[in-house]
C-alpha cells in the first residue's frame, strides 16, 4: 500500500463516536519509509508557520495537525477540534468541518502534499490552497452574513444545523427553533420582508408617516421617466422598483441621457435575469454621505458610512494599476472573512470615470483621492466605517419608529446624511430605502473603526439565553416504544398538552402516534427536532446507528443506557452538565449526576427492565421541565 493512501471516508452530521461535534473521519496509511517526523514537520511548517512550534508525535499526527490548518483556511475559521487513534495497521483520524465537499478536497490537498514531500518532489499546495479559499467563499458557509451567524451560535452553545431539504439552517430544537437563510427568518413576516423590495410603496409609506423622504415616483416608459426627471430637477437617482443590496441603481445623474441610460439598464437586467420588469423609481438627489442604519428585533443596533470604491493617487501609477494594487491587500481578499471586497472593473465604473474627465490610464497626483462610483455599496468595493457611536439620539429614535412598523427581526435603513450626529430634523438627511435581511458582516468587521457584534445581537434577539434554544431530550440505547410510551404518559400528568415526540427502532412518532421511519437514523432524528410543536425528546440511538451516522443531536439532559456496547457509551459522553445518567448493568440500576452514583436500584428479572428504568426517571421529570421552563 502506498503511503498516504485515504480510505473509509465518511462524514457525520453532528456528534459522532469520535468527536461531539459535526465531523468527518477517514483512515489514513503511512509505511515504514515516511515516518520520520523532523522533515515533515521542518517542510510543513516552512509553508504553514502556525505549526512551526507543534510537536507531533508521528508523521500521522502530522497530517492531522497540517489538516486542521488547511480545514481554517488561513480565515480563523471556528473549527478546530480532531482526533487521532490507532486502527490497525492504520491510523483513524476524524476532524471538525463546515463544508462537506471544501473538507473532503482538504483532505486529498493534505495527501497529495505529503506525497510530494516524501519524494522530494514540487508540489502545487499554495495554488490549490489558494483555490480552495475561493471556492469555500461560494458555499453556504463562506457567505460573510451567514458565516457571522453560524460563529455566533457556537459561541453561545446554540445548536445549529442545515436543513438541505429546504436550503435553510435551523438554530435550536422542537419549539424553540428558528430557521432561516442569512438574516431573514421564518418567524419574519412574509409580507414584510417583500413590501421592502417594492421601492416605490415603501417611499408612498414614508411620506405618510412623515419620515424623511427624497420626492420622487414610479415609472414604466421611457418618455414617463424623462418627464419626472425634468419635473423633479436635476440631479436625480433612478433605480428599479423591485430591488436590493443597490442592484441597478443609478445616483447623482444630471442629465436626461443619463435618465434613458439608466432606464434601459433596469429593463435589460430584468430581460437578462427573466423577471419581470416592475417599473424604475426616480427621485430627487440628495446630497450627503452615505449611511446604513440596522435594527435588530426593533432595536437601534449599529450604524456604518459607506464610502463609494476609491483609490489614492501616487503621481506615478495609473488608476488601473492603482486598483489593481488595492485589489490584492488583505483588506480586500474577499472571503467570509475579509472587510472589503474586489473593486470590479466594469462599464459602470468606466463610464463613472468619463463623467470626471477620466480614464483607467489617467495618473492621478500624489495624493488625490479618486473614487470610482456612483454609490456606495460594499459590494461593489465600498469602504465601511463603523459610526454607531456618533448617531444622534433623534436618528437612532427614528429608526426604532420605522422598525417599529414591520415584523421583521433585521432591518437595514439606508440614508443620505450630510452629518449623521446631527438631528434629521435639521435637514440634509433622506431615507433612501429600507431593506429585509441586510447584511450583517460589515458591522462586525468594518474597514474603519471598531467591531459591533450584531450577529451575537440577533442570536441573543432569538434566544435572550442559549439555553432558550434547546428542549429537554432523553436519549439512550434502550428507549422503546412502550417506554417513550410510559414516558410520553408521565409528561402528559405533569403538563397536560405537551408536545413528545420520539424516535425508537420503529421510527419517529409525534405525541404518540407513529409518523414515520427513513432509512437514515440522521434524517429521523433532524425530523423529529424539526417538529415546532416539540416540547420534549426522546431518541433512540443503537450501536449500529451511532457507528454509520452519529447521534446528530448536541448533548442530552438524561441519558438512559441498558448494558450499552462501547459505541453507545459515546450517548453519556454527551450528557450536559446538569444532567442525570441512568444505567442498568446486570442486576442493577444506578442513577449518577457529575460523576457521583446517587441512587441504586436492584433489577432481578429482564421482565422488570423497563419498569425499573422508568421508576428511576419518573422523579427527574419535574425538575427536567422546571430547568426549560
Amino acid at each position: 500500500m502506498t503511503s498516504f493512501e485515504i480510505s473509509n471516508l465518511r462524514f457525520f452530521p453532528g456528534p459522532n463516536r469520535f468527536l461531539d461535534c459535526r465531523a468527518f473521519a477517514f483512515h489514513l496509511y503511512v509505511g515504514a519509509e515516511a515516518r520520520a517526523v523532523t522533515p515533515f514537520l521542518r517542510a510543513v511548517s516552512s509553508t504553514l508557520p502556525a505549526l512551526a512550534h507543534a510537536s507531533p508525535k508521528s508523521v500521522a499526527d502530522l497530517f492531522r495537525l497540517a489538516l486542521m490548518a488547511v480545514l481554517r483556511l488561513d480565515l480563523d475559521l471556528f473549527i478546530g477540534k480532531s482526533c487521532l487513534q490507532p486502527a490497525g495497521g492504520e491510523h483513524l483520524i476524524a476532524a471538525e468541518y463546515l463544508d462537506q465537499d471544501t473538507a473532503e478536497d482538504a483532505v486529498y490537498l493534505v495527501r497529495d502534499w505529503f506525497r510530494a514531500l516524501q519524494r522530494e518532489r514540487a508540489s502545487d499546495f499554495s495554488e490549490r490552497f489558494t483555490r480552495l479559499q475561493a471556492t469555500f467563499g461560494k458555499t453556504l458557509y463562506g457567505g460573510p452574513t451567514l458565516y457571522s451567524l453560524l460563529e455566533a451560535a457556537h459561541e453561545r452553545h446554540i445548536p445549529v444545523h442545515y436543513l438541505w431539504e429546504e436550503n435553510q439552517f435551523q438554530w435550536g430544537y422542537g419549539r424553540r427553533q428558528v430557521r432561516g437563510r442569512s438574516t431573514t427568518f421564518h418567524t419574519d413576516s412574509i409580507k414584510d420582508t417583500e413590501f421592502t423590495m417594492y421601492k416605490d410603496m415603501v417611499k408612498d409609506f414614508l411620506l405618510m408617516c412623515g419620515f424623511p423622504t427624497p420626492a420622487g415616483r414610479s415609472c414604466m416608459r421611457e418618455e414617463q421617466t424623462l418627464r419626472e426627471a425634468e419635473g423633479l430637477g436635476f440631479p436625480v437617482v433612478v433605480k428599479p422598483v423591485a430591488g436590493h443590496k443597490g442592484q441597478g441603481v443609478v445616483t447623482g445623474i444630471d442629465d436626461l441621457e443619463g435618465v434613458r441610460k439608466a432606464f434601459h439598464g433596469i429593463v435589460d437586467s430584468a430581460r437578462e435575469h427573466g423577471t419581470p420588469f416592475d417599473g424604475a423609481v426616480v427621485e430627487k438627489h440628495i446630497s450627503g454621505t452615505d449611511h446604513r442604519l440596522l435594527a435588530v428585533n426593533g432595536r437601534f443596533a449599529a450604524a456604518l458610512q459607506r464610502l463609494p470604491a476609491f483609490v489614492d493617487g501616487n503621481g506615478r501609477d495609473a488608476i488601473e494599476k492603482l486598483i489593481e494594487t488595492e485589489n490584492a491587500t488583505e483588506a480586500r481578499a474577499d472571503t467570509a472573512r475579509s472587510p472589503l471586497g474586489k473593486i470590479k472593473v466594469d462599464e459602470d465604473l468606466q463610464d463613472f470615470l468619463k463623467q470626471q474627465g477620466r480614464t483607467l490610464a489617467t495618473i492621478p497626483a500624489a495624493g488625490e483621492r479618486v473614487y470610482l462610483r456612483r454609490v456606495a455599496n460594499l459590494s461593489a468595493g465600498g469602504v465601511s466605517i463603523n459610526v454607531s457611536d456618533r448617531v444622534h439620539p433623534a436618528n437612532v429614535k427614528l429608526v426604532e419608529d420605522i422598525a417599529g412598523f414591520f415584523k421583521l427581526t433585521c432591518l437595514g435603513i439606508d440614508v443620505l446624511a450630510r452629518d449623521i450626529s446631527r438631528p434629521w430634523t435639521e435637514g440634509d438627511f433622506g431615507i433612501i430605502e429600507i431593506n429585509a435581511g441586510p447584511g450583517v458582516f460589515m458591522h462586525l468587521c468594518p474597514a474603519i473603526g471598531g467591531s459591533v457584534d450584531v450577529p451575537g445581537k440577533i442570536m441573543e434577539a432569538h434566544f435572550p439565553r442559549p439555553e432558550r434554544s434547546r428542549i429537554p431530550i432523553i436519549a439512550g440505547n434502550c428507549l422503546t416504544v412502550s417506554l417513550c410510551e410510559m414516558l410520553r404518559a408521565a409528561f402528559e400528568k405533569l403538563r397536560p398538552g405537551l408536545g413528545f415526540g420520539a424516535l425508537t427502532p420503529d421510527g419517529v412518532s409525534f405525541g404518540g402516534v407513529p409518523f414515520a421511519h427513513n432509512r437514515s437514523h440522521a434524517q429521523n432524528v433532524k425530523m423529529l427536532l424539526r417538529w415546532p410543536q416539540l416540547d420534549v425528546a426522546a431518541i433512540h440511538h443503537g450501536e449500529n446507528d451511532i457507528a454509520a451516522e452519529g447521534m446528530f443531536h448536541q448533548g442530552a439532559d438524561i441519558v438512559v443506557l441498558d448494558e450499552p456496547h462501547a459505541v453507545e457509551e459515546t450517548v453519556a459522553r454527551d450528557l450536559l452538565p446538569a444532567g442525570a445518567l441512568v444505567r442498568l448493568q446486570g442486576e442493577e440500576l444506578t442513577v449518577s449526576r457529575g460523576g457521583v452514583t446517587v441512587e441504586r436500584i436492584p433489577c432481578r428479572h429482564d421482565g422488570e427492565r423497563e419498569q425499573t428504568i422508568m421508576t428511576a426517571l419518573r422523579p427527574l421529570l419535574p425538575e427536567l421541565l422546571a430547568r426549560y421552563e
